[in-house]
């Protein structure tokens, strides 16, 4: 059976301790823990396994409460060490990490600020095959900035065996919003975008879930009180982050794009459209952004919509999503937003 490590016991045994490495943020006092050692690792939850089938859960389990109970099973564990020779090699790397659905909240908030703890000036990084082209680039600009040469390695779904290689751990949300906007604020005085409004909406058209069906309605009457209309596809991450950090007012269906609202000024009123999340594994899903902005200081509101039903769930979501949750969840839902309340929105900016 794998045995779990807590935080401080890394502390109390040299063994343990001697298998990480300390990195420090001195300008805003956050500091990192580095596993540095041979292990196994999925490309799914990235929570590694030393050789001596030790594990950090404290470390390596994610905010955004994926279950990994799993883990700690027999059935696990005797499927481990039956499949552990099979398990493609990787060497010498730094595993950064990506989200395998390529979920732009995950990459930027659980993923990306690990990479700010790199002290090479030249690495090789693992990511999920499925992170996008956009991403790849955005990483690429970051570690340019900060003089550091980088090639990437690619995983799969599956198991992996890491020689000498090293993995940061996960953060929480302040953590992460902390570590973000000390680079990327200082990245973005530099960053040029078109004049927009101060007053944008933005939308998910090409997006499998949560458009909003009488979206038509909506852009006519927003457009009459001179916001302009955005579709983030049509932009670079930093740009898009820098069309955030511009805006005053930001009005959005509920989805990853909002991730940019950190970057955006203290006061900015956002304003998600958003179905209603009844279930109870839904409750972090609704609550995610409006943490952010209560963090940040941001004037966020909720707007509710009906939900409809799609008509074919997308491929990606098939292969990660159980069918229940893709039946039942208003995650993977459209919706329509009533007139009624089209009108109420516009009255109350």
């Amino acid at each position: 059976m794998l045995i779990d490590i807590a935080r401080s016991e890394i502390l109390k045994e040299e063994s343990l301790n001697n298998l990480f490495l300390s990195a420090n943020l001195k300008d805003i006092q956050e500091s990192c823990k580095i596993l540095n050692t041979d292990f196994y690792l999925d490309s799914f939850n990235y929570f590694p396994i030393t050789k001596k089938n030790k594990t950090f859960l404290q470390l390596f389990k994610r905010q955004d409460e994926n279950s990994i109970d799993h883990f700690y099973t027999e059935e696990f564990y005797k499927n481990l060490i039956d499949k552990k020779n099979q398990f493609k090699l990787i060497k010498d790397s730094f595993v950064l990490g990506s989200s395998p659905a390529d979920n732009y909240f995950s990459n930027l908030m659980h993923y990306l600020p690990r990479i700010f703890f790199i002290n090479e000036k030249k690495i090789n990084i693992v990511i999920h095959r499925n992170l996008s082209n956009k991403f790849r680039n955005f990483i690429n600009i970051v570690c340019q900035t900060r003089g550091i040469d980088i090639s990437f390695s690619f995983v799969d779904d599956n198991f992996y065996n890491f020689e000498n290689c090293s993995i940061p751990e996960f953060f929480n949300i302040n953590k992460s919003i902390k570590i973000l906007k000390f680079f990327l604020d200082k990245i973005l005085l530099n960053v040029k975008v078109p004049e927009f409004r101060s007053k944008i909406y933005i939308r998910r058209e090409e997006a499998n879930y949560r458009k909003i069906l009488n979206e038509a309605d909506l852009i006519d009457k927003l457009r009459k009180q001179e916001f302009e209309i955005i579709n983030p596809h049509h932009f670079e991450i930093l740009e898009q982050m820098k069309i955030f950090s511009n805006a005053e007012i930001i009005i959005s269906p509920h989805g990853s794009n909002l991730s940019n609202i950190i970057f955006c000024k203290k006061g900015t009123k956002i304003i998600e459209i958003s179905p209603d999340f009844n279930n109870n594994y839904e409750k972090n899903i609704s609550s995610k952004f409006k943490d952010i902005a209560n963090i940040l200081s941001l004037d966020f509101k909720v707007i509710k919509a009906d939900t409809v039903d799609v008509e074919k769930h997308s491929d990606v979501a098939k292969k990660y999503i159980h069918p229940k949750i893709l039946d039942n969840s208003s995650y993977y839902k459209n919706m329509i937003l009533k007139i009624s309340e089209i009108e109420e929105l516009i009255n109350n900016l």
